[in-house]
């Protein structure tokens, strides 16, 4: 295996464990937030204190559609499912390694960040810290940086089509 193809493997399964962390992570976000709504005694693992609760951050006004979907839409779901989406397409992706593909999951990681934030705001408008929640913003921002890195690695070895056009315009 050669050194590149070797480096681009290690990033390849680090995208893919932090993506699997992720998955987890979601559905157990998922399967709470149906518990509480099934039982509303029900008390998570990750109910830690007044101020430290997953189910308070899943059950808020935010805790679907991110707070800014209409309750009438389709897309009205607990933010985990998002999550459980995002993770699975983001893990199949970047098994595959192409320049355009990488700037596909590069783009889906940017994305998730920006929502990251928005959601961290949240959890400071509700007083709030749900370590679910940051456990998957640490996640995200590591996808971010290796799918960065990925591309860029992929854009260096000419896997670029515009890169390969140049080169072979030069040795012409």
């Amino acid at each position: 295996m050669s050194t590149t193809k070797r480096s681009l493997w290690k990033i390849d399964a680090g995208i893919t464990s932090a993506c699997v962390l992720g998955f987890a992570a979601s559905y157990y976000a998922y399967a709470v937030e149906t518990a509480k709504e099934d039982d509303d005694s029900y008390e998570a693992m990750c109910d830690i204190s007044e101020h430290i609760s997953c189910t308070k951050a899943f059950s808020s006004e935010y805790g679907k559609g991110f707070g800014i979907i209409p309750e009438s839409s389709l897309l009205y779901v607990p933010n985990s499912i998002y999550g459980i989406v995002f993770y699975t397409l983001v893990a199949i992706l970047s098994t595959i390694n192409k320049y355009p593909i990488s700037a596909a999951v590069v783009t889906l990681g940017i994305l998730s960040n920006i929502a990251t934030f928005y959601l961290a705001y949240l959890l400071y408008v509700l007083n709030n810290i749900c370590v679910i929640c940051v456990s998957t913003y640490i996640l995200n921002a590591i996808i971010l940086i290796l799918a960065v890195k990925k591309h860029r690695k992929l854009y260096r070895n000419g896997t670029n089509k515009n890169k390969n056009k140049k080169k072979k315009k030069k040795s012409n």
